[in-house]
């Protein structure tokens, strides 16, 4: 009986091995430009520094919204 010691459960899926986003990449840090947009209705405004999207309720029909 082999024993796999150091060996975790996500071998080999690409977690914590330098793929994905990493530490600021990816829409949850995509800099002070670009849009927050209501996954319901569409509708858009102007992301501000310092204000994340999911932080906005829409204005037309208070879903939460996302960045662009």
């Amino acid at each position: 009986m082999a024993l796999f010691r150091g060996r975790g459960r996500d071998r080999g899926t690409g977690r914590g091995r330098g793929r994905g986003p990493g530490r600021m990449g990816g829409p949850k840090a995509a800099g002070p430009d670009g849009k927050c947009i209501c996954p319901n209705c569409g509708h858009k405004e102007p992301h501000l520094a310092g204000e994340p999207c999911f932080e906005k309720d829409c204005p037309k029909c208070g879903t939460t919204m996302t960045r662009e």
